[in-house]
């Protein structure tokens, strides 16, 4: 979990769990009370259209030059497009000196992750990159870095730009798999199911979160969600069981730290039989989807087909069912 608030994190259990009370609805509703902090705060919305005329707002009100990064393509244009849904960078990325920024992707060097806010402070003087102030005090010239759609060993396309993103708004779709360290989020046009989920969690605690409105369908999550959800923790619940043993031998070398035990490379087996052993099982184990895969994959899940039978069709375990699953459907069909 993300979250480091009890009150929150049993907010968002009653969601996933379709078990919302009045209490929980009390709890979030007293955060439209509050007063804002001072200085720039990320707005989450329901809509494109609210995003893009605030941060277009906000980047007008500042002085100095505009500088535009527009990115670069490779391959054909419906892999292209394809591979655009999934980058959050845009097509033409708009700053200025003093724009709140968001970075839109791990860096290597660890210096900012997906979700990392920062201002841009200069502008490089050779190449003109922008120059970002992160939050967490690191101070980064942000080059173009690339996504690609791969099949196999075969790139598909390959989009290059600056990962960055204005960041005084963005949607709710759009902030799957950030952490944000505090959003003012208007919930109040929420207009599909798990959405209001999605956005409660992007933050660590109920005391950062700043509410500009809230309606019914900000709580409800769709009932394959709720499903998905049981199963997943009946699954937990049996593994906890099963490997039960572990926990206490892991306990006894914690008591006896004299005692260490070491495997060689030869005992523990190579990594290639390890795959080659589990690929007995899940033939397709570790390896790219195909797109033919993935759109039986959607469907089935919309069909109400069962975890189980899924990682049986696919030839793949159920977590890496769910992972995928996660990533067309978002992170509120699964527990965190």
């Amino acid at each position: 979990h993300r979250q480091e608030d009890q009150v929150l994190l049993e907010i968002l259990d009653a969601i996933r769990d379709g078990d919302v009370r009045r209490h929980h609805a009390e709890k979030l509703l007293a955060r439209t009370e509050v007063d804002l902090p001072e200085g720039d705060l990320t707005e989450l919305h329901t809509t494109n259209v609210d995003v893009d005329r605030i941060n277009q707002a906000k980047l007008d009100n500042l002085d100095g030059d505009e500088y535009t990064y527009t990115q670069s393509t490779t391959g054909a244009a419906n892999y292209v497009e394809s591979l655009q849904r999934s980058v959050l960078a845009p097509v033409d990325l708009k700053v200025k000196k003093g724009a709140l920024v968001m970075a839109v992707k791990n860096a290597l060097d660890r210096k900012y992750v997906n979700g990392s806010l920062g201002i841009v402070v200069d502008f490089d003087v050779l190449t003109e990159y922008p120059v970002v102030e992160f939050r967490s005090g690191k101070t980064v010239t942000m080059i173009p870095e690339t996504w690609e759609l791969r099949d196999g060993d075969k790139k598909r396309a390959g989009i290059t730009q600056i990962p960055l993103r204005l960041a005084w708004a963005i949607t709710v779709h759009k902030s799957q798999g950030m952490t944000l360290d505090a959003a003012r989020m208007d919930l109040s046009k929420a207009f599909v199911e798990g959405m209001g989920y999605v956005a409660l969690s992007r933050v660590k605690n109920l005391d950062n979160l700043y509410l500009a409105g809230l309606n019914r369908m900000a709580l409800r999550v769709s009932d394959d969600a709720i499903q998905i959800n049981e199963t997943l923790r009946s699954s937990a619940a049996r593994d906890g069981e099963r490997f039960s043993h572990l926990r206490e031998k892991a306990e006894k070398r914690k008591k006896s730290p004299d005692i260490t035990t070491k495997k060689s490379a030869a005992k523990s087996g190579s990594w290639a039989e390890k795959l080659a052993k589990m690929r007995e099982e899940y033939p397709k184990a570790y390896t790219s989807w195909e797109k033919s895969d993935d759109d039986a994959l959607k469907l089935d899940f919309q069909n109400g087909v069962s975890l189980k039978e899924m990682s049986k069709k696919f030839g793949r375990h159920e977590n890496s069912i769910i992972m995928r699953l996660q990533k067309h459907f978002g992170d509120e069909v699964v527990a965190s």
